[in-house]
């Protein structure tokens, strides 16, 4: 059975860790989470002023409740067009780095930015330059978590955002084989924005569970035993675009997580699934169903 957590925010915000720790005690006793602190409690300190024993306290307060962090997010846009504010970012992402030890968790993930400054879709993001510029801050992450011995964890956005291809992802890791680089999976972010092509090269309104195999199976002989964590939830096709509609619920869409469960333990990957864009109300359902994959 694999460990189903929760992407913190989505349950709403709140006040304090404890009135956190005690949401999702309701929903699942001993449950790991995806933590971006700000988002979920926005009275929480600003980053600048955390240190080791503030987030000791948020996480301690968190592990009363059966709650423990298994990705810290910290998701900054390391390619933004502005320069002085792409170099706040990065700090703001190795200031989390320095702080594992406290969250109880190693790791810290961040998608990989675009040339929107609002964070959206730019056709600029495209281009191969901005991998460069993307590289650059990555090194810099990369060292850091090297210094504080712990795990830059990168996940890949299509369309939108720099590593928006497996192709882009496989060249990363290339590039940077040092250990203290991870890889966050989310299958519904990373695949086409058309959706999933058959044998033929076109998508399907309910892609075969053959074409599916071959995307997540494809992603998954890159990502190897760097994977850390999967996002989950879902998407479907809108009937007049051909695009994919990306935050829907787990269970909710047509992605085969059944197929995708089976082929994990096949790899005997065994990682959090950090269940995405969930409805509160049928959250423990879904949990439960998924439980059972």
């Amino acid at each position: 059975m694999f460990n189903i957590g929760f992407r913190a925010h989505d349950f709403g915000s709140f006040a304090s860790a404890d009135d956190l720790g005690r949401r999702i005690e309701e929903v699942k006793p001993q449950s790991v989470i995806q933590l971006a602190l700000g988002k979920v409690i926005p009275s929480s300190r600003p980053w600048r002023e955390w240190d080791e024993e503030y987030i000791s306290e948020v996480t301690g307060t968190l592990a009363r409740h059966g709650v423990s962090v298994a990705i810290v997010g910290c998701y900054i846009n390391p390619v933004h067009p502005d320069e002085e504010k792409r170099k706040t970012e990065i700090e703001r992402f190795i200031k989390s780095l320095s702080l594992t030890r406290a969250f109880g968790c190693p790791y810290v993930a961040s998608e990989t930015g675009t040339q929107n400054p609002k964070g959206g879709y730019s056709t600029l993001t495209s281009d191969p330059k901005y991998i460069e510029v993307f590289y650059s801050s990555l090194s810099q992450m990369v060292d850091a978590a090297a210094k504080y011995g712990s795990y830059v964890v990168i996940e890949g956005v299509n369309h939108t955002h720099t590593m928006s291809s497996p192709a882009r992802m496989a060249r990363m890791l290339e590039k940077f084989p040092s250990e203290h680089l991870k890889v966050l999976f989310d299958p519904v972010n990373l695949l086409p924005f058309e959706g999933i092509a058959e044998e033929d090269g076109v998508p399907l309104e309910r892609p075969s569970a053959e074409a599916q195999r071959r995307f997540y199976s494809s992603v998954l002989d890159i990502y190897g035993d760097r994977l850390v964590a999967i996002h989950c939830k879902d998407y479907r096709l809108d009937e007049t675009l051909g695009q994919k509609i990306w935050n829907l619920p787990a269970l909710t869409g047509v992605f085969d997580w059944r197929g995708f469960a089976a082929e994990l333990r096949r790899r005997s990957l065994d990682v959090p699934w950090l269940l995405e864009n969930f409805n509160p109300e049928t959250v423990r359902e879904t949990t439960r169903t998924l439980e059972t994959f």
